[in-house]
């Protein structure tokens, strides 16, 4: 190659670099207290990215079950809304957005994540129930566990058991992490009309200081049988 040419492609190289860079370091535009929003799943038909109203403050995020939403603002009231614009004819006292998902985020605490569950029986626009969890309290290395089901979940970390009822939320708080640490890790569900634990599954995880896992557990409605998933969230978040 010609020592231009070669020039010409190095510079290209480093610009294209930076720009990546740029881009990964970028930081929010999201400032003060600020929420993050992820789906256990998606209802059909809705779009996504979808948009959120903090305030009078629209944005558009894309939803994921695996990975956490782009930081957004908490206005004042803590009121977070998933919203979709309608067509309001000119007199008529329809609002002009339609809300599919409402969390509030108590006061006091800044950073967040919004957990938005499919509801079951839809309630007027709401397509979605919504936790929220005070990452103040979901520390590096910390799981959190909610149970989606009808069944009793129970999760084995360790020494740690945790029993976690339907619809409850529970998190194991890992100890202090000096580096990345593996610990067997067990799911079971209380047969209902056995009555016994039945095991789901049996492995071994890493907990590491970095990040934060979350496991959602679902039935899945063709098999109507068990299922989780797990989302990640760095503590850099």
């Amino acid at each position: 190659m010609k020592p231009i040419l070669l020039h010409l492609c190095l510079a290209a190289c480093a610009f294209s670099l930076l720009h990546a860079q740029t881009a990964e370091n970028k930081p929010s535009s999201a400032k003060g207290r600020v929420a993050w929003l992820v789906a256990t799943s998606m209802p059909e038909g809705l779009e996504n990215p979808i948009t959120v109203m903090s305030g009078n403050d629209l944005m558009e995020v894309t939803l994921s079950k695996r990975s956490p939403s782009e930081p957004v603002r908490i206005p004042q009231d803590g009121i977070l809304k998933v919203v979709r614009r309608q067509e309001v004819p000119a007199g008529s006292d329809r609002p002009p957005y339609l809300t599919f998902a409402k969390a509030t985020v108590p006061q006091g605490v800044s950073k967040a994540l919004v957990i938005l569950i499919p509801a079951a029986e839809r309630r007027g626009d709401l397509l979605f129930n919504t936790k929220v969890q005070d990452l103040a309290k979901f520390k590096g290395g910390d799981w959190l566990f909610l149970n989606l089901t009808n069944v009793e979940i129970g999760v084995d970390m360790g020494k740690t058991n945790l029993a976690i009822r339907p619809g409850q939320t529970r998190i194991y708080e890992a100890p202090a992490l000096a580096a990345a640490t593996n610990i067997p890790i067990r799911y079971r569900y209380l047969h209902p009309v056995k009555e016994d634990w039945q095991l789901l599954s049996a492995s071994t995880v890493v907990l590491r200081g970095t990040r934060r896992e979350i496991c959602i557990f679902s039935v899945d409605p063709r098999y109507q049988r068990i299922n989780y998933h797990g989302i990640t969230f760095p503590v850099g978040h």
